[in-house]
């Protein structure tokens, strides 16, 4: 039967006066009840106190200003003024922010203004994504036995047609530094000079106005880059069909249960074997992971050997090499351990001769020494020597590669897709972690640090109301 509300019924429902507590708005599996139940909060004022003073006006509650911070990203807005926009209407907000039916909301521009005055160049919110790790440490909840680790780019606040040409020195950091002095070791054994690294000033290369170039090409050791106008840390990312655009990548590592263990914030023009291992070393050798599972970016000699001096596996997917195969290719060439040559199809001996400035060892025969071989037309062409090349740390990648093909590296590897990945997934989709709004190397990292807290601490929360409620359940089946 139609039924039609009297309208001075609505009127009085709009209007009546109840008497009711915050509390009893927001449901008990609401999911900021939750993630208050899982973690006491209190830890931020030992964080913080060193900067308040004792005399003055009375600021914020500490926690209630990093709470605004958690909750733009645990529900994944676009900004800090959408969510206290929210907060306004949303009893559940203003139950998480300890503010009452009718105390003020803070202005938007509270936290940023905190963060300029106060937290900018501290450690705080490092220590905050620190203590929630404990936390989980101490449930035993977390297992580094095996550490998953990748990178995901995600777009600068920047213009990409906002940007300068820049001259830029490459400056080689100290694994390469290791690598160049193997390899100048070589060279020197061989009877070879070791490679000029000296290079002339910077300030000597310019950029040419007509054409955009750098002047003196010949030199290596100066590049040309694309740098943006309105946020010089970023780096320009073009990949496959992407769109160029400037973007940070943030390299992340987890567990085989999905914790999120450490994360680093990078330009997206830095190549991960250059951003690998300093991560690797600063964060993740305090876990003593047995096995490091990484993508095919990673796959590089460098890194591999650099883990595995560290009595660490490491799992990498197989990359076939690149160009175009041969009849006579590097895989028909046998390599020759006890006297560090490569013997050729016809038993011909190939001798180490040179190495390159990339630690490859150039193994070669000349068109004289093969002879009448039946293969010589087939094998050298028209070239008048035939070179194998075999990097300084091939060994390490042989093993690596071994690892891989076998059974427990096959099943390992296959994990990736349900955690490293899928912590991307779930950054992006619900916690705003495609595009950053924040312009600057350090203050992407601070605010990726609350960024990653959340995703632990939504994680940590729901699981212990899952085995509370399964506790519950047990007692009354």
């Amino acid at each position: 039967m139609y039924y039609e509300k009297d309208k001075s019924q609505i009127y009085f429902n709009k209007n009546q006066l109840e008497f009711v507590s915050l509390d009893q708005l927001v449901p008990l599996d609401h999911i900021l009840r939750l993630i208050e139940n899982a973690i006491d909060f209190d830890f931020i004022y030992k964080l913080t106190k060193e900067y308040y003073s004792d005399f003055g006006r009375p600021c914020l509650d500490t926690i209630v200003l990093f709470k605004i911070a958690f909750l733009n990203f645990i529900e994944g807005k676009n900004s800090i003024r959408k969510t206290l926009e929210e907060a306004k209407v949303n009893m559940a907000y203003r139950w998480f922010l300890n503010l009452g039916l009718n105390d003020k909301i803070p202005n938007y521009s509270t936290f940023s203004q905190n963060y300029i005055r106060r937290y900018k160049d501290t450690d705080v919110f490092e220590k905050i994504f620190t203590v929630i790790i404990t936390k989980l440490i101490e449930l035993n909840l977390i297992d580094t036995s095996t550490v998953f680790v990748d990178g995901t780019h995600i777009k600068a606040n920047a213009n990409k047609h906002k940007s300068i040409k820049k001259a830029v020195k490459v400056v080689a950091d100290k694994y390469h530094q290791e690598l160049n002095s193997e390899i100048d070791e070589f060279r020197e054994y061989n009877g070879r000079d070791k490679y000029n690294d000296e290079d002339d000033n910077p300030d000597n290369y310019t950029i040419n106005e007509d054409t955009g170039e750098i002047e003196k090409k010949d030199d290596n050791q100066v590049r040309e880059i694309t740098v943006s106008s309105v946020d010089p840390d970023s780096g320009m990312f073009v990949k496959g069909e992407h769109e160029r655009s400037f973007a940070y990548v943030d390299q992340v590592a987890c567990d085989k249960n999905g914790w999120i263990l450490g994360f680093d914030v990078n330009p997206a023009n830095m190549h991960d074997s250059k951003a690998f291992l300093p991560f690797f070393e600063n964060q993740l050798l305090k876990y003593n992971p047995k096995i490091i599972c990484a993508d095919a970016g990673y796959a590089n000699a460098l890194i591999t050997k650099n883990v595995q001096y560290k009595g660490i596996k490491f799992l990498v997917p197989y990359v076939r090499p690149r160009g175009r195969e041969t009849e006579f290719s590097k895989k028909l060439f046998s390599y020759q351990m006890e006297i560090d040559a490569y013997l050729c199809p016809n038993k011909k001996i190939l001798e180490p001769t040179n190495i390159n400035r990339d630690g490859y060892i150039e193994y070669t025969i000349t068109k004289k020494e093969c002879g009448s071989c039946k293969f010589s037309r087939e094998c050298l062409k028209n070239y008048t020597k035939k070179t194998i090349r075999r990097h300084i740390y091939e060994d390490c990648v042989e093993l690596a590669k071994e690892y891989r093909l076998s059974d427990e590296g096959k099943k390992i590897y296959k994990l990736r897709k349900q955690t490293i990945e899928r912590k991307f997934a779930e950054g992006k989709e619900r916690h705003g972690l495609r595009y950053t709004r924040y312009i600057g190397l350090q203050k992407n990292r601070d605010l990726r640090s609350l960024l990653y807290a959340c995703m632990n601490l939504k994680k940590l929360a729901l699981l212990l109301n899952r085995r509370a409620n399964k506790q519950i359940n047990m007692q009354y089946s």
